[in-house]
């Protein structure tokens, strides 16, 4: 795939995903259709190119592009960006470890790799462009659920047994992060409306020192953004505090049925008296 076939099937797929958005959103609909079969073709492009374009500053777009297709009403274009800029993301990291970390006089990020002819990408450009493409939406509310999701999510790599280190580190925490909070703010609207109760609780559950369990869970997909929005609190608690609330509800549940023997107990001997 050359540049030129790359920017053109790019702009099929934001322009098919614009028009899939003023209708349906029905996977059936041919935008829709347009949209996901240029996604397809654009997984296949060279990581080289890739990394090229995704981090070249005459093409913003395809950065910003990811609020449009990744928060689309339509879940099958949702899915397709996902898998798209998830590959980005990965191959920016790839490139990252293969280039030279050094500096020169502070313009390392405008540098270029004499052997790929690629731009440099040090730490601190790579975070910057994964913040950009994934985590931005326009709306500082939105935004800062975002980060302090990823925040959370972060933790996972380092409370899991080292079995599960390869299956977290291959899981994207700001990808993550984002379809989490696309999923709360579709259900439960902006954070700053009727719903911040709920917001403010499944914040808290996600960076909750005493709950891995749940950060992993959603990390690794075990839990949808669209099911720990409709998660209790209960649900989402540790499993310390889990148990409390059960041997609570049992203390409760005997106490009940004790009541309600001392009742008919009494009933039968009244019964019996007359």
């Amino acid at each position: 795939m050359e540049k030129q076939e790359f920017l053109e099937l790019f702009e099929v797929a934001t322009k098919a995903a614009k028009s899939a958005a003023r209708g349906d959103g029905k996977s059936s609909s041919p935008a829709v259709s347009r949209c996901v079969d240029a996604m397809v073709r654009l997984r296949e492009a060279p990581e080289s190119l890739a990394c090229e374009l995704v981090i070249d500053p005459k093409y913003p777009q395809i950065g910003k592009s990811h609020v449009l297709l990744m928060d689309h009403k339509s879940p099958i274009i949702q899915s397709e960006s996902k898998i798209l800029y998830s590959l980005w993301i990965r191959y920016l990291y790839a490139t990252g470890r293969k280039q030279n970390p050094r500096s020169d006089k502070g313009k390392q990020s405008q540098r270029r790799d004499r052997v790929h002819n690629q731009p440099v990408v040090n730490k601190k450009n790579k975070k910057k462009l994964v913040e950009e493409m994934v985590s931005r939406t326009g709306d500082s509310n939105r935004d800062k659920v975002r980060e302090i999701l990823q925040k959370s999510l972060s933790k996972v790599a380092n409370e899991v047994v080292v079995e599960m280190k390869e299956g977290v580190v291959s899981c994207n925490s700001w990808s993550v992060a984002a379809s989490v909070e696309s999923a709360m703010f579709e259900k439960l609207g902006s954070f700053e409306g009727t719903q911040k109760a709920k917001y403010r609780s499944i914040l808290f559950n996600m960076g909750d020192s005493s709950n891995p369990d749940l950060r992993r869970k959603v990390l690794m997909g075990e839990i949808s953004g669209e099911r720990l929005v409709t998660m209790k609190k209960e649900e989402m608690a540790s499993n310390k505090i889990q148990m409390e609330i059960q041997k609570i509800k049992e203390k409760a549940r005997d106490k009940e049925e004790n009541r309600v023997k001392s009742m008919m107990m009494f009933q039968s001997d009244s019964m019996i008296m007359t």
